[in-house]
């Protein structure tokens, strides 16, 4: 491969995740353990919510900011706050506890720890500020 593909690809991969975070909120799961996964959804102050997810290990879901389905305000700026349930280790939601996280509607969430009681949200803002929580059950 040429210097100059190389050079062209990774571009191509900047501008993509650039128009990612731009264009999306992602939430990232950085969970500890095999098969830990969790489900995530916007809190219910929005009743036209859509955002709804089951996010595995090592995978993330990404929604635009300015769908007020996502992201009631539709700014980019906008808080948007989420119930997460955890299956660590592959356990059941069923009677699980329900933690609460939050973060603009354009940036980045990342969940991450390996059990209840040390779970970190990470949220990269819009503003390029970032902001880490220990979250707890509701």
């Amino acid at each position: 491969m040429t210097c100059s593909t190389k050079f062209l690809l990774m571009a191509i991969t900047v501008l993509s995740l650039w128009l990612q975070f731009s264009q999306a909120y992602c939430i990232y799961n950085h969970l500890d353990g095999l098969g830990s996964y969790f489900y995530v959804k916007e809190r219910e102050v929005n009743p036209r919510a859509s955002f709804k997810k089951q996010i595995n290990n090592g995978q993330k879901e990404c929604c635009p900011w300015d769908n007020r389905e996502c992201n009631l305000s539709g700014r980019r700026e906008g808080v948007v706050d989420f119930h997460i349930t955890f299956g660590l280790f592959g356990a059941s939601l069923d009677g699980a506890d329900t933690f609460f996280a939050f973060c603009s509607g354009g940036g980045g969430l990342a969940i991450s720890g390996n059990s209840l009681f040390n779970i970190t949200a990470t949220c990269h803002h819009a503003d390029d500020a970032v902001n880490i929580r220990n979250i707890f059950p509701m």
